[in-house]
């Protein structure tokens, strides 16, 4: 049965380049390389001088802060996890209530790693796991008492969706479908409120089946399974909730939701496009980004059409997550330095106009 690449253990083993697939990105061994590299994958924008970014590199966990001037690295523990961790996602639902999800691993074991920031500092907070196979790809923070976590777990037979909740005191799982006999995985989750939160994935009944979108809905009591739209295939690997009738989800192909049902959106026309994250403030300002062959390719709709926006040059690798507050948008992910890595972190930010490089703490040397 075909399970997800580990990264908080391959990075621990060997220097690699970044695959294009779905998140979380994974890495193969490209064989050894002279130096150590990192990568930026989850982001999350509280005002214009308080934002987060999340990732790993083969020395330990990567979190790191905007303040308004500068990018600063922050310290966050491992936990139990001793042989690697990596986190995917960061979510805020305010300066002291910040959560981020990953995965850890240790003695033959993978496991759920969620971290909180309360203002002062980065603790581990425990966080259910189903299997000895699991891991959390994306959260969704609403309130200090309410925020979702979603991935997916093998049960020694096929995999399936996790998903756990927070309600103020601890994290526990909730029961949602995995309707596929084989692979049933979550990629990303949004929420409008307490009771319309969507999470987006794929589901694949075995390895010799084409994947399928998977859409699922919490209505405050369950998670139910939504059709997708005809002709929707493959993975979804983000989705951002807007209001009840307008929500957008992206993967292999970009589709909305407008209170009814599920349709494709004219997707931008672009060679080798991998559409990784989506982040969006209205309806006529969403952003979607990945790569285009092994550039940065960063698109934006204005409600009419999709629009190419020039990244800041020399931005090889992938854009592995966006947050935005109006005409405050942040891409984070991967620079690529070659073929075969390595692998840095890069930041870019778009002031209305253009997007430019901002330095932050572990760019490539030569950055």
């Amino acid at each position: 049965m075909w399970r997800r690449v580990s990264v908080a253990t391959t990075l621990i083993l060997v220097s690699a380049c970044l695959q294009d697939g779905g998140p979380p990105p994974g890495f193969v061994s490209c064989g050894p390389a002279s130096t150590v590299g990192a990568s930026l994958w989850g982001a999350s924008s509280i005002s214009a001088s308080d934002t987060w970014a999340v990732g790993a590199s083969q020395n330990g966990l990567l979190t790191e802060h905007w303040d308004g001037q500068s990018w600063t690295s922050t310290q966050a523990p491992v936990g139990p996890w001793d042989e690697g961790a990596a986190l995917y996602a960061v979510s805020a639902a305010g300066s002291r209530d910040v959560w981020a999800v990953g995965e850890g691993h240790m003695k033959r074991q993978n496991g759920t790693l969620i971290e909180h920031w309360d203002g002062i500092s980065w603790s581990v907070v425990s966080s259910p796991n189903p299997s000895a196979i699991d891991l959390l790809t994306a959260v969704a923070a609403i309130s200090a008492n309410d925020a979702w976590a979603v991935g997916d777990y093998f049960d020694g037979s096929s995999d399936r969706v996790l998903t756990e909740h927070w309600n103020g005191a601890s994290w526990t799982v909730v029961d949602a479908p995995s309707p596929a006999a084989g692979i049933n995985q979550f990629s990303g989750v949004s929420a409008v409120d307490a009771t319309d939160i969507w999470a987006v994935g794929l589901r694949r009944d075995s390895d010799s089946t084409a994947p399928q979108t998977l859409i699922e809905h919490w209505d405050g009591s369950a998670w139910l399974v939504v059709p997708s739209p005809n002709g929707a295939g493959g993975q979804l690997t983000g989705v951002r909730a807007l209001s009840a009738d307008d929500v957008w989800a992206v993967g292999a192909h970009v589709i909305h939701w407008d209170g009814v049902s599920w349709t494709l959106v004219p997707s931008p026309n672009t060679s080798n496009l991998s559409i990784r994250t989506i982040a969006a403030t209205g309806p006529a300002d969403v952003w979607i980004a990945g790569a285009s062959t092994r550039d940065w390719l960063i698109q934006h709709w204005d409600g009419k059409r999709w629009t190419t926006t020039a990244v800041a040059a020399h931005s090889t690798g992938v854009v592995n997550a966006l947050t935005a507050q109006r005409d405050r948008v942040w891409a984070v992910g991967t620079h690529r330095a070659g073929s075969c890595g390595p692998d840095w972190a890069l930041i870019e930010r778009w002031d209305g106009k253009t997007w430019s490089y901002v330095r932050s703490p572990h760019d490539a040397p030569a950055s």
